[in-house]
Parts: structure tokens; sequence; C-alpha cells
């Protein structure tokens, strides 16, 4: 039932961005790292929540290019906030980023070191501003370099199109643990290429090693 209570607003709020093909994520009673909806209460009552998952839908890039072992660390090291909803009595609490926080703090806890998240309207723009994202222009490709057998991959994850104002955002949540990290922008709008031959030149943003 409280499942129901969290997905219900996200996929009635969210005009823009709500991605219909990802199934409703089951209770997660021993908070492992899998779709989880998270809920926000009062006195009992649901204002808020959200629906975080591992960024496994961009790690079958690498899938598709053969690297499977940069596949599983980025997917285990990456974490995507799909959607925050906020029950319409209790908007401008400052819940949202609130909750966004708490996103952030459930990906360290579980070893993710990069959330992301695709703001669609200037209001989410603007929480993720507060909530310390980097948000790249619209409508530009966002790039990751990840490694596979000492072999650095760049892969750049475009935005579709349909929602003129939509943009990519990430932040750094913890050091990495599973692989070294590059996270930037592509330099050339919209060509929206996975690459493993160094065909693009990305504008790297933050870079680290494994500590």
């Amino acid at each position: 039932m409280q499942t129901d209570m969290v997905w219900n607003p996200l996929a009635e709020q969210i005009e823009h961005g709500w991605d219909e093909s990802l199934p409703k994520p089951l209770p997660n009673p021993d908070d492992l790292y899998r779709p989880t909806l998270i809920g926000a209460w009062a006195e009992d009552r649901l204002i808020g929540g959200a629906f975080v998952m591992p960024d496994s839908q961009d790690a079958q890039a690498l899938v598709s290019l053969g690297a499977d072992k940069a596949a599983q660390a980025f997917e285990r090291s990456r974490c995507m906030i799909q959607g925050i909803a906020v029950i319409p009595k209790h908007r401008r609490e400052g819940l949202g980023l609130k909750i966004k926080r708490y996103c952030d703090l459930w990906a360290a806890q579980h070893d993710a070191c990069l959330v992301l998240s695709i703001p669609t309207n200037d209001a989410a723009r603007h929480m993720n501003e507060k909530a310390g994202y980097d948000v790249l222009p619209p409508q530009v490709a966002l790039c990751i370099e990840v490694t596979d057998d000492d072999n650095a991959i760049t892969c750049c994850f475009p935005i579709d199109g349909v929602v003129p104002d939509a943009r990519w955002a990430f932040h750094i949540v913890a050091q990495p643990k599973w692989m070294p990290l590059a996270v930037g922008q592509e330099t050339v709008k919209g060509t929206g290429a996975h690459d493993d031959g160094g065909g693009i030149t990305p504008e790297w943003m933050y870079r680290a090693v494994v500590s």
C-alpha cells in the first residue's frame, strides 16, 4: 500500500521525463541498491516521494560495446533519480530539495558516487542547482569516461529532444570506489555518440581516480 502511495503522485505529477516503461519497484525492506521508492511522511501522511535506481539503462550502452566489466561498475556507481514529487498542499516548503538531498545520501550510502537526474523545467533546474548539482545546457549530451581492461571508453548520452528544456544534471556524492571517474559534457551539441576510439572531445568537468 505504501508503495502505491508513493508511486501514484510520481506518475501523476511528472508530466515530462517520466519513463512509463519502468516497472513500479517492489518494496525494499532490506534497503538494497536496487530500484527504490522513497517516501516523505508527516504525521503518518505522505507528503512527498522519489524514485531512485541504479543507472542500469545507460549501462546497457557499455554492454553494446562489449565492455561488460565497465558496465557492471557503471551500474554500481551511478544512481539515477527518476522523479521527485511533492503533495500540492506541501509545495513551496523546501520539501523537494530535502528529498533530493536524501536521495544523494541514499546513493552515497550504497557506494554510488555519481547521481544523475534530468530536470525538464525551470523549477526542477533551480532545485538541482540549490542541491549542488552541475546542470548542463538544454539538449547537451552528458559524457562519462569509464575503463574496461585498461581501455578508456567515452560514452555520451543525448537528451531525446522531445522536451525542449530538458537537460542533464549530475552531482558527485562520494569518491569513486569501483573505477576512475570522468564526467562532463559533449562539446559538439547533439551528436549523441558512444565512442571507443577517440572521436569525441568532451569537456570534462570532474575527474577523479579510485582511491
